[in-house]
């Protein structure tokens, strides 16, 4: 059964100015004193609007510098971030898109931005190759085998692998919070409930508005179908904090999911434990459990987060930007000769068995998910949060591949 929590405010006549771009803070001194000419890669990034996630902005910003830093840049030659901040509306991501067309950018990176289609057919028609680590929309997920890549996999990764963990301990009755608007009531009744269904399960969804949540009504709403397990679907970080925070004050013991959020858990601390994470990549809570591999990495992260002075920002999202931008860079330093648009996405084709960061090896032969040929894995991995704030997989093995035949109905 869907239901509203309330009506989004009415709208008001808004005149969309040109979206401005820019090479981001910072990015004027983020060389790492590498010279010659810029290897430029936009970055549409959602930073502003109701919906913002800025955090996806900042991790690219981070991965700019960590790159030309600590990398050597690509092949000697600096890394330069063109970014874009998206808010939402696909006449913001045309104007990106156009001024990454000016720019002549070699690919663009999708920062998570769920206006990402408004800018396809710009891109595509200039033959630029769209990367992520995740895609916020199928519409690039589904785009022909070069025009677009993801690292973690399509939006039925998140989708599929949400039901999966929670029929895999046992969740059968869900109740689920979810921004309202076309997108999600779009991915909820193609993607969770065929899912759902498939696995056997109960997923009440709530679409709730992007700003101005009453938290407390919220929680009581999900509380009253006595769900086994009570939480997101997708929500802001403050968003999935509040939500967390009022449904253990109104008595709720029981297991949350948290999706792709992180920073409830220094707010809530013990509170906050037995909740379920599903993020696309190893986390910085993570850490003590993860390979060494991984450990050096995520404090790589840390490290690169403080130097822009958005230590503070450290989330799910901001690694999901830095891992992608620090994935295709490392694909871009295989090229050899000119780098193009072309030429990148001959080599992201290319791309087997590569190791990520803080990730799985990923393959980008378009044959990793059915009917989605940008995914370059059907990989997983979950997290459940313990009582001092860290999070152990909930698998031993940390990645589980995914069966995407559940999702037959999609």
């Amino acid at each position: 059964m869907k239901r509203t929590l309330a009506a989004v405010a009415s709208a008001a006549a808004v005149a969309l100015a040109l979206a401005g771009c820019s090479s981001g803070e910072g990015s004027s001194d983020a060389s790492g004193g590498l010279t010659g000419e810029p290897v430029v890669v936009g970055v549409l990034a959602p930073m502003d609007g109701a919906t913002a996630y800025p955090q996806t902005g900042y991790g690219a910003q981070a991965a700019e510098r960590y790159v030309n830093e600590k990398l050597g840049g690509i092949n000697g030659r600096p890394l330069k971030i063109d970014l874009c901040a998206g808010d939402g509306s696909p006449e913001t991501a045309v104007n990106c898109a156009n001024q990454f067309v000016t720019e002549n950018v070699v690919a663009v990176f999708d920062a998570y931005d769920g206006s990402v289609g408004g800018a396809v057919p710009v891109l595509t028609a200039a033959k630029i190759p769209i990367i992520g680590e995740l895609g916020a929309t199928a519409v690039v997920d589904s785009l022909p085998w070069g025009q677009s890549f993801y690292f973690s996999g399509p939006l039925e990764t998140s989708a599929l692998g949400m039901v999966t963990i929670l029929d895999q301990i046992g969740k059968k009755n869900a109740s689920l919070a979810v921004t309202d608007g076309p997108p999600s009531h779009g991915y909820v009744d193609k993607l969770v409930m065929p899912a759902a269904k498939n696995l056997g399960m109960n997923v009440t969804p709530l679409y709730v508005p992007g700003n101005n949540m009453n938290f407390n009504v919220m929680a009581a709403t999900e509380l009253s179908t006595n769900p086994d397990v009570a939480g997101i679907i997708a929500l802001t970080e403050d968003g999935c904090t509040g939500l967390f925070k009022a449904l253990r004050a109104q008595g709720y013991d029981g297991t949350i999911f948290a999706g792709s959020c992180s920073q409830f858990i220094a707010e809530m601390k013990q509170d906050a434990a037995g909740a379920i994470v599903q993020p696309r990549v190893w986390v910085p809570a993570s850490k003590a459990n993860a390979p060494a591999e991984v450990q050096q990495q995520l404090d790589d992260f840390a490290t690169s987060m403080e130097e822009i002075d958005r230590g503070d920002q450290q989330s799910a999202r901001s690694l999901y930007s830095f891992a992608g931008m620090v994935n295709l860079a490392n694909v871009l330093k295989g090229i050899q000769g000119e780098i193009t648009p072309e030429s990148v996405t001959t080599a992201m084709k290319a791309v087997k068995d590569m190791p990520t960061f803080a990730g799985p090896k990923v393959t980008c032969d378009g044959q990793q998910w059915a009917n989605r040929p940008a995914s370059c894995s059907h990989e997983a991995i979950f997290f459940e949060v313990q009582p001092d704030g860290s999070m152990k997989p909930v698998d031993p093995n940390g990645f589980i591949a995914l069966d995407p035949s559940k999702m037959s109905a999609a």
